[in-house]
């Protein structure tokens, strides 16, 4: 299981991680110089997520501002990825009834969720269905 606060520690021990504030409607967690900053009101999956999401801007750089709506998306795969193996997705496919029960299960956020069903390959896709006896309520991809 990926563990973005002992990875943080490893890593990035340059980095300090605030969590005392809340920060504007939508934004759930900035990169500003050597702080990460997620927001106070998150629950404890919804900073698993998103310090994820900003440990990986930290390791890939600051994208130019033309190409940030693209960074974005690949980072948000990218943290979707790290926090939720194929094998943990399929051991809550079998259980969850919606995207909500499912982030329950895999302890992260229902975005990180369905950025990770979106961006399903075709072989995964093909060896969920394979290996799901009954895909549940909801379909494997949107």
């Amino acid at each position: 299981m990926w563990h973005p606060w002992r990875i943080a520690a490893e890593r990035y021990p340059h980095i300090t991680i605030v969590c005392k504030h809340e920060l504007p409607r939508g934004v759930r967690g900035l990169l500003k110089g050597d702080t990460i900053w997620l927001c106070k009101t998150l629950t404890q999956a919804e900073r698993r997520s998103t310090l994820t999401h900003e440990l990986l801007h930290v390791a890939r750089g600051i994208a130019p501002p033309q190409l940030q709506a693209r960074e974005e998306r690949q980072v948000d795969e990218l943290a979707a990825r790290r926090l939720i193996s194929l094998n943990d997705m399929l051991r809550g496919l079998r259980s969850a009834q919606d995207d909500r029960e499912l982030a329950d299960a895999l302890w992260t956020d229902v975005h990180t969720v369905r950025v990770r069903r979106e961006t399903l390959t075709p072989v995964e896709v093909a060896w969920l269905d394979e290996h799901l006896d009954d895909p549940g309520p909801f379909r494997i991809c949107p």
